[in-house]
């Protein structure tokens, strides 16, 4: 189950929107809507299907315009990619838990992180059409060296397979060891998908893109709805696109506190994190869905990671906010830990 169902949460404990903080969601806490009007027209009428203009907004100076098509949230269109893929898949794990519901046709491969980290050559010894890799992977937010990735782009270009980097996250990275643009003008067979609902803060309006080659974006345009960018979207991309590299600072601030501030309480952090969320393994004397109800009745949700293979439910994922809420979390955390050790 994915984290963010807030609306089943609100009904499940009686309990208002607003009074909810919401840890299981990795959504900026640093760029929130502050003013925004859904207008009566974006909705009595079609939405725009010359996108050129906002492709131009969301390609700032990193892309070409010509080089991204907007989507209707990076999630859909992995489902309708992931079954136009006539061969083997290549998931790398852990993962974002969507790559592994569609129906593909050929065989799904799961090939651990630190195994392909470390030795990327094995890829050689694989038959794959596309490969998936979530950069920073989820749930632990690690990178993939540079080296890495682009030994796995190389073996699959010798194998005319596709390299997907699943970069939902990447603006809450700070100090980013590739460029982007120099990755799909250099190899054909790369294409990366991006989501702007986590760092604009709107999961509700679905709005992400893709970037690739120009001939591979002309040809997966062809394939798209015309009108699958709802004008509610477009409209708040026209007026709220600003700089977003304060964002990655300020996360690794917080999320270097919240580290330090659960250590103490005896969670584990997994891995290197280096988005806006941290998977904790929990002490040992202490029971995940026991603390997942407990901080439920403070109004508090977290993700346990009990639908991981990899993990279970003694892990939890949290996202990243303002230290003013994450000093709530990390309140109600050390109360119910001093009640456990008393």
């Amino acid at each position: 189950m994915h984290g963010g169902n807030i609306y089943d949460f609100a009904r499940e404990n009686q309990a208002s929107l607003s009074s909810i903080l919401d840890f299981s969601a990795s959504i900026s806490d640093f760029n929130r809507i502050k003013n925004f009007i859904i207008k009566k027209e974006y909705i009595e009428n079609y939405p725009e299907t010359n996108l050129a203009a906002y492709k131009k907004i969301l390609a700032s100076n990193e892309f070409n315009p010509a080089n991204i098509s907007l989507v209707s949230g990076l999630t859909a269109f992995i489902h309708t990619f992931l079954a136009s893929i006539k061969g083997n898949v290549i998931i790398i794990s852990p993962s974002f838990t969507e790559y592994l519901k569609p129906q593909i046709e050929g065989k799904r491969i799961i090939i651990p992180f630190n195994v392909l980290n470390g030795h990327p050559e094995i890829l050689s010894n694989f038959n794959f059409e596309a490969l998936f890799l979530v950069y920073p992977d989820s749930p632990t937010g690690q990178l993939m060296s540079s080296s890495s990735i682009y030994t796995i782009i190389e073996i699959a270009m010798k194998k005319n397979s596709t390299v997907f980097l699943d970069e939902s996250f990447i603006w809450f990275v700070n100090d980013r060891e590739i460029i982007e643009r120099e990755l799909i003008e250099k190899y054909n067979n790369v294409i990366i998908g991006r989501s702007m609902t986590k760092i604009l803060s709107i999961p509700g309006l679905r709005l992400g893109y893709i970037a690739s080659n120009s001939t591979t974006i002309h040809n997966i345009e062809e394939k798209l709805e015309p009108w699958r960018i709802n004008q509610a979207a477009l409209a708040y991309i026209d007026g709220n696109i600003q700089d977003l590299s304060n964002v990655a600072r300020s996360t690794e601030t917080e999320r270097n506190y919240l580290i330090k501030s659960l250590k103490n309480m005896g969670f584990r952090t997994v891995g290197k994190p280096r988005a806006n969320y941290i998977t904790f393994q929990l002490p040992g004397n202490i029971d995940g869905p026991q603390l997942k109800a407990y901080l439920a009745g403070k109004n508090i949700m977290i993700r346990l990671l009990d639908d991981y293979n990899e993990f279970g439910s003694n892990y939890m994922r949290i996202s990243v906010k303002k230290r003013v809420k994450n000093k709530v979390l990390i309140n109600a955390l050390s109360y119910y830990t001093g009640d456990i050790h008393g």
